[in-house]
């Protein structure tokens, strides 16, 4: 009976020692599975929070951008509101040129045609041809001004006089080109200087107001702000950069 009893007393104690060993191996399973569930969880966060800071960023740039882009709608509608207004007094400037050029020259013509002419002259036979003259003066200013209107509609360019200073000539000048204008003074020796007509030298000033001429003066390049001296030989390589200059769009 007492070998029946140690026997049975074996093999619990062999059962309980499997049961045991067992349950060691299932916890240390399960154990390790909810570590790297959690490992996972948190890398899991972890990568959730750098995308709530990613899109936190992003969300201000946003906003940045957002402020950026009303501040420039703002400055194009400035910029627009002084394009329209200095197109509209180009417009009125260059409507009273033609004005004043049209009165100019029908004034001369009354003036030519009411003209007395001397007894003496007369009776030279000299009147006749001095009305003829006079006749034919009127006529060639008139397509002076035909062709200088004819040449500022083509390319833009406004020449409001010519000033002679002994050898030299100065030409007050405008030029105009996608809603821009450049007042500038060109000056040019003439028929009296000493110098050669190849070796004349332009000399360019131009004639920029700080507040008024603002804009214009950040976009133009820096030789057509300050006043500079080119050969003739140059002159028509020089207006072909004025013209690019006041006619290419911004970026």
């Amino acid at each position: 009976m007492t070998k029946k009893y140690e026997s049975l007393e074996m093999k619990y104690r062999d059962l309980r020692d499997v049961a045991v060993r067992e349950a060691e191996r299932n916890f240390d399973r399960l154990k390790k599975q909810g570590e790297e569930r959690a490992q996972t969880a948190n890398q899991l966060i972890a990568n959730l929070k750098s995308e709530v800071t990613a899109q936190k960023e992003l969300a201000k740039e946003g906003a940045s951008f957002k402020k950026q882009f009303e501040a420039s709608e703002a400055k194009i509608d400035n910029l627009q509101a002084r394009i329209t207004e200095l197109t509209t007094a180009l417009s009125e400037s260059k409507n009273e040129m033609k004005t004043l050029s049209a009165k100019l020259s029908a004034a001369r013509a009354t003036e030519a045609a009411n003209a007395k002419v001397p007894g003496s002259a007369m009776k030279n036979g000299t009147g006749g041809s001095r009305a003829a003259a006079s006749s034919e003066t009127v006529h060639s200013t008139q397509l002076a001004q035909l062709k200088e209107d004819l040449y500022g509609d083509l390319t833009g360019l406004i020449v409001r006089g010519v000033k002679r200073d002994g050898p030299e000539d100065t030409f007050d000048c405008i030029q105009t080109g996608r809603g821009r204008t450049l007042h500038f003074k060109l000056a040019i020796a003439n028929e009296n200087s000493s110098e050669g007509y190849d070796d004349a030298q332009f000399m360019y000033m131009p004639q920029l107001d700080p507040k008024r001429d603002e804009d214009l003066i950040e976009m133009l390049p820096d030789y057509l702000v300050e006043e500079i001296s080119f050969p003739r030989l140059h002159a028509a390589k020089f207006y072909s950069r004025v013209q690019k200059a006041l006619t290419e769009r911004l970026d």
